[in-house]
């Protein structure tokens, strides 16, 4: 039997997996039977970004497959059961994602020895060494939901089409409000090394984190847009083109959110193994001219959902992990 002690420390380490924003929606706690509950906090949803809490889901399930593996390393086993798709309300204010009962043996992942080295990396990547960049194509190669993209055309294209949809998004003032809200833009935040993005994670210096919150939560991002200068302020082309390669991850279409967000999770442990970092460019999923561009590109299944593209290259350093401590992670029953 699991006590709480030890759910807090297995919390910690399913806490690893990514979230959108880094918003970590993913709450822990035991019901009457002694079975884990992952249930989903509404305050840390995403209204604008995330109005149908897919992306909620995907992050919940992330962390899901992270509860997994770490209960695998303590050598324990796990029957899972999805609630997602029924909606079910947890007290108010939380929304079940799963349920856990332990039982029986379980062998570790081997992918769980990369959950400590997996980060995000906002910046320019490193060139990668060909045996890197061989065992990255051949990887996806052998997968039925990674698509895989490399080369100076094919990354020029998905530059482009990132810049423009990045460009669509941020031109909605309530978009950007929500995005500044999850933004951690001084040291001085109180949230500062607990979620959202800071400097750091964004490669800002303060002064650039300044600008960039006077930029986007005022009109002067659309007085910038009249003038045509938004583009070159939210454009990231220059750092996708040093990335190694861009990984189109794909879902089958009606799979639910939760089962999305475990493959998600595996998936970029996947390349994490070959040293590369990973960079999202979610809003080539989400607008869909964008994702209709892409489809059409690169000939995805018909019955998959494009859910996320990586660039993935090597990051020049390692940066930390922002989490929240175990204490808020776990909740009484």
């Amino acid at each position: 039997m699991i006590d709480l002690a030890t759910l807090k420390t297995l919390a910690t380490e399913a806490n690893r997996a990514p979230s959108t924003h880094n918003t970590q929606p993913a709450r822990f706690a035991f019901d009457e039977g002694g079975r884990i509950l992952v249930l989903a906090d509404l305050s840390r949803r995403l209204a604008i970004g995330d109005p149908t809490n897919r992306d909620m889901g995907l992050s919940c399930g992330a962390a899901l497959e992270g509860l997994v593996m770490a209960l695998a390393e303590h050598g324990l086993g796990a029957t899972i059961e999805d609630f997602w798709p029924e909606d079910v309300s947890w007290r108010s204010g939380y929304r079940l994602a799963a349920r856990i009962t332990t039982g029986g043996n379980a062998t570790p992942s081997p992918l769980a020895a990369w959950t400590e080295k997996r980060f995000t990396w906002r910046g320019a990547f490193l060139p990668a060494p060909p045996e890197a960049l061989a065992k990255l194509e051949d990887w996806a190669e052998q997968t039925d939901d990674v698509t895989f993209s490399h080369g100076k055309d094919a990354l020029a294209f998905i530059a482009a089409l990132n810049d423009e949809a990045s460009l669509t998004v941020m031109r909605e003032r309530p978009f950007r409000d929500e995005l500044v809200h999850w933004m951690r833009l001084s040291p001085r935040h109180p949230a500062y090394v607990h979620d959202g993005l800071n400097l750091d994670a964004l490669r800002m210096s303060r002064l650039e984190g300044t600008v960039a919150g006077k930029m986007l939560a005022s009109p002067l991002f659309g007085l910038a847009d009249r003038f045509g200068l938004a583009k070159a302020l939210v454009s990231e082309a220059a750092r996708t083109m040093t990335a190694t390669a861009c990984l189109l991850f794909h879902r089958p279409a009606e799979e639910s959110p939760v089962a999305t967000g475990r493959a998600f999770y595996r998936f970029w442990l996947g390349f994490t193994r070959y040293g590369l970092a990973g960079w999202p460019m979610a809003v080539l999923a989400d607008v869909a001219e964008a994702e209709k561009a892409l489809r059409r590109h690169f000939a995805l299944p018909a019955d998959h959902r494009l859910i996320n593209v990586l660039r993935v290259g090597p990051a020049p350093v390692t940066l930390p992990k922002y989490r929240l401590p175990a204490s808020a992670l776990v909740l009484d029953g």
